[in-house]
């Protein structure tokens, strides 16, 4: 639990500055979404393709809560030193303890959130990239604010896979092993719950830009809210 600890304070930065970005971009939605009507001409359909095609680049990075996944399923095959960030060394003891952890509940329940990240990624976000809700200059911020997120999970993948090789056979008593094993849900668990927040909040603006054009149940086809 120590080295999640210490390396979530080295992360408090990143989390922070996601925030400020978010509130910012929440006001720009506010005082602008509504004042500008949706872009919906053939130039902006195809700059918002163009748009999508360079995220789905982006969202190849997304491999690395697939790296996680493997690593808790006790499953590690494939993966090589450089894939991971850690030395062989460390690989082989990681392929020791992921196999040791992965029957855990709460590993279980990690994983769980893992696989909901992704399906925001993979299904959620291009609904809000080609909203017309948004014009296409407020797509393009939806883009890199999840980018910012996306970036951030590098270094929460980097912390959880170090706390797990910091004991080469998770040598502990039995409170030390749930803490750290808590400690990596719980770290998930946050990173879930920002994701969440940022994706929540844009489809509520798109909402309410909806609601004041009288255009709700468009809104809620798009977003699957109707058979």
């Amino acid at each position: 639990m120590k080295t999640i600890l210490t390396t979530t304070t080295t992360r408090t930065k990143a989390p922070f500055l996601i925030v400020l970005f978010i509130a910012f971009f929440s006001m720009v939605v506010t005082n602008n979404t509504f004042a500008q009507a949706p872009v919906t001409d053939v130039g902006a359909g195809i700059q918002r393709e163009a748009l999508w095609d360079q995220e789905k680049g982006i969202l190849s990075e997304i491999n690395w809560y697939n790296v996680l996944i493997k690593v808790l399923n006790g499953d590690i095959k494939g993966l090589t030193s450089e894939l991971v960030g850690i030395d062989q060394k460390k690989l082989a003891s990681l392929q020791k303890v992921s196999y040791l952890i992965k029957d855990y509940k709460r590993i279980k329940q990690t994983k769980e959130m893992l696989d909901k990240i992704i399906y925001i990624y993979t299904t959620k976000l291009p609904l809000l990239v080609q909203d017309e809700n948004f014009t296409t200059r407020q797509a393009a911020v939806i883009v890199e604010s999840f980018d910012l997120v996306l970036d951030d999970s590098r270094q929460l993948v980097t912390t959880i896979l170090n706390t797990i090789v910091e004991d080469d056979l998770f040598m502990m008593d039995d409170k030390q092993r749930y803490d750290t094993i808590n400690g990596i849900y719980t770290e998930v668990k946050k990173h879930y719950g920002t994701i969440c927040y940022l994706y929540n909040k844009l489809a509520w603006a798109s909402y309410q830009r909806s609601f004041n054009t009288g255009q709700i149940e468009k809104f809620a086809f798009y977003y699957t809210l109707y058979d």
